[in-house]
């Protein structure tokens, strides 16, 4: 046991599972590190009914140099299973060690290779140039960042029912790749359609790359570079992951765009986003969906162009059951698949501190949508050495938006829990 406690004033209100947060100062992080030792893992217990609660200490912010990741000295703190039944109290945990568990995945093919990790997991194929991401042993996201590709991307996002709120590649749009970055006009270059002629965006090194207990980041640099590849800025971009239900689960972003190589002025266009999505076609308002701000308005027409500080798409996605229809092997003639609909929905969340704050929305029926486009700034001029910051939540949710407490989960996100670091009394 360490000779310091963690306090965290939670109450009946709270959400579980939610995350709480514990800033240190670089000695007390030190501190706590080099007691952790490099082969244990950190967990609390609560002094009065012992709930273990998981926790992760990590040093990196998620802004970034293209050199280096910022500094953070932060504790984060998965709250779950507490029993909550007090309008409001303070709740004392003990901090514990252990050893970490060693993480070995299976040579050859295996059905699903990390069925037995916890947590955020990232399984990093340079061979394939890709990031696997699984959270509790199952599948959530993939970060492909081939230099075949016109330009790096996540897909799928897995949610409820083990389903992709995001599609790559529809028919309509071949440039959409489920959570991707662009932009139609960089000092006259494209960097969004994937026509010939047009640039690329190349990862070129991670930062960070770790999982945990409780949250996993991928923090790297890319070059956006013109069709003949002239450097023309550099990118940073963090996506932190958080060990939560895919009934609820979030993900924090956090891009960077960096003038490296003189001003970089960005065009009045729509065709641009940092970073868009493209929903699951069945999400789209073409099909079952809904797109709602925090606002209150609803659909494209209502939405395009307007400010905002979430945008919401919810509606249903087709499930279908197969069990019972083999046994043994056997067909069996008398079943058929069971179908049935399951309402989910996908949000961006804008904060305050990002440099679009506050923004207008681009939004489309179809499936499409971003808080961040420089079209309705008339476009913008980065000058050389100077950083451009997004900043959001990408929120996956069961039910709709009415459903779903958004307002709620919004202000989670402004104002996270914190928790605070005492010493233990003598």
């Amino acid at each position: 046991m360490f000779n310091k406690k963690v306090q965290i004033k939670l109450s009946k209100n709270i959400s579980q599972p939610s995350i709480a947060i514990l800033k240190f100062t670089q000695e007390e992080y030190k501190e706590l590190e080099c007691w952790k030792g490099i082969n244990n893992e950190l967990y609390l217990i609560d002094e009065t009914t012992n709930v273990e609660l998981n926790c992760q200490i990590s040093p990196y912010g998620m802004g970034a140099t293209p050199e280096e990741i910022e500094t953070e000295y932060n504790m984060f703190i998965l709250v779950n299973n507490m029993d909550l039944n007090m309008d409001e109290k303070v709740y004392t945990f003990l901090i514990m060690s252990r050893e970490k568990e060693e993480v070995v995945l299976p040579d050859g093919h295996a059905y699903n290779p990390w069925a037995k990790t916890t947590g955020v997991f990232l399984d990093n194929q340079e061979s394939n140039a890709r990031t696997i991401v699984s959270i509790g042993g199952k599948l959530f996201t993939r970060y492909l960042y081939s230099h075949e590709l016109m330009k790096p991307y996540y897909y799928p996002l897995i949610g409820p029912q083990a389903k992709s709120l995001i599609q790559d590649g529809p028919d309509d749009h071949l440039h959409h790749h489920g959570l991707w970055w662009g932009h139609d006009g960089v000092n006259g270059h494209q960097l969004y359609h994937e026509f010939r002629g047009e640039g690329r965006q190349s990862h070129i090194k991670f930062l960070a790359h770790f999982g945990g207990t409780v949250i996993g980041q991928i923090t790297d640099v890319i070059d956006w570079c013109s069709a003949k590849g002239e450097r023309l800025l550099k990118e940073t971009r963090t996506m932190r992951i958080y060990n939560l239900p895919n009934e609820a689960r979030y993900i924090d972003v956090c891009s960077q765009l960096h003038a490296t190589d003189g001003d970089v002025q960005f065009s009045n266009t729509k065709e641009g986003g940092f970073p868009f999505i493209r929903v699951n076609e069945q999400l789209s308002v073409l099909h079952t969906g809904t797109i709602t701000s925090s606002t209150g308005k609803k659909g494209e027409k209502e939405l395009m162009g307007q400010e905002a500080d979430w945008v919401d798409y919810s509606g249903k996605l087709l499930d279908v059951d197969y069990s019972g229809i083999f046994l043994n092997g056997v067909e069996l003639k008398d079943k058929v698949p069971v179908k049935t609909n399951i309402d989910v929905g996908i949000a961006i969340f804008l904060h305050p501190d990002s440099d679009d704050y506050p923004t207008k929305w681009f939004v489309r029926n179809s499936g499409a949508f971003t808080s961040s486009n420089f079209h309705f700034g008339n476009g913008y001029r980065l000058t050389s050495g100077n950083k451009y910051t997004f900043k959001q939540r990408i929120y996956i949710h069961t039910g709709s938006c009415e459903e779903s407490n958004m307002a709620k989960n919004y202000e989670e996100y402004k104002n996270p829990l914190v928790a605070i670091y005492k010493l233990i009394a003598k």
